[in-house]
């Protein structure tokens, strides 16, 4: 099906519970309802579809990827990576590395240790920055068109205001989650929660690998040779699953909300659906009328 804003795609069942989710990083298919007098007289879960060309006329279809969760998902398998490789190599008991007990040639086995320590990096960056891309792509995904945010300047009696494009370009990520999020979600105060000091971490390394001054300062790798690395980049999850909570205990779902904190399943629902919206046009078998 199409919708009237030319968007494609497919019913894939009626009801939520029919659904099976077949990679938690695709989008969720959005549950459209007919209801009459109180009651459901009309159900169909709708998948995004999007169409890519391919190189000699080709073209591919496929469900639509969740932004979030590709992002979470590159950096998890990274974590993964620097996690096993922190466990076998660096932390292993049987490992020595101070110079004057190793018996084989030392450059040897600098130049071995080095190799081994800028795979450990790439894999922590990896994860850094991928955690943090997905915190900024939730955050920005989640406010609304029309929405303003206010700052005030009391001593130099200035204010400020800032629409969803200027929010998205100008004001860093933190200020986001810490009072344009928690405004959206009406939640508490996140400086409470267990995962602020681990999001700040995360904004720190990120910062350092993003702006670095010079190509000669190498000291913040040392940090990565800390477990707190790894858990700053584990704290994304946490956090949007927080915004999650508060969203759904307000009976409220939307698209950007991936699988991968939704353990109840909750689909995104639109109880307005209208027939005059949506046209036919095709189907799996005989393929999408041009």
């Amino acid at each position: 099906m199409k919708t009237k804003n030319h968007k494609a795609g497919l019913v894939v069942g009626i009801f939520p519970e029919q659904y099976r989710i077949a990679d938690p990083r695709l989008n969720k298919p959005v549950c459209h309802q007919q209801i009459e007098s109180g009651k459901i007289t009309g159900s169909m879960l709708l998948q995004d579809l999007e169409t890519a060309p391919i190189e000699r006329g080709k073209e591919i279809t496929y469900f639509c990827p969740n932004n979030v969760a590709v992002l979470l998902s590159v950096s998890f398998k990274s974590l993964g990576n620097a996690k096993e490789l922190y466990e076998k190599f660096f932390h292993s008991p049987s490992m020595e590395f101070r110079l004057e007990k190793i018996k084989e040639d030392k450059k040897t086995f600098l130049n071995r240790v080095s190799i081994t320590v800028c795979d450990y990096i790439e894999h922590v960056q990896t994860a850094v920055v991928f955690a943090y891309t997905a915190l900024e792509t939730f955050a920005n995904l989640s406010i609304p068109e029309g929405y303003l945010y206010h700052t005030e300047n009391k001593s130099k009696g200035i204010r400020e205001t800032y629409d969803k494009e200027a929010i998205e370009r100008w004001l860093s990520l933190k200020l986001k989650v810490q009072h344009i999020l928690r405004e959206i979600y009406e939640t508490e105060k996140v400086e409470r929660q267990k995962w602020w000091g681990h999001f700040s971490n995360l904004e720190r390394y990120r910062n350092d690998i993003i702006h670095q001054k010079t190509i000669n300062s190498t000291s913040f790798y040392k940090e990565y040779f800390k477990t707190t690395v790894f858990r700053a980049c584990q704290c994304p999850l946490p956090i949007i699953k927080f915004f999650y909570e508060a969203h759904a205990e307000n009976n409220r779902t939307n698209p950007i909300w991936p699988w991968l904190v939704n353990e109840k399943n909750y689909f995104p629902i639109n109880t307005r659906y209208d027939s005059r919206s949506f046209e036919v046009i095709g189907n799996v078998y005989e393929g999408i009328k041009k």
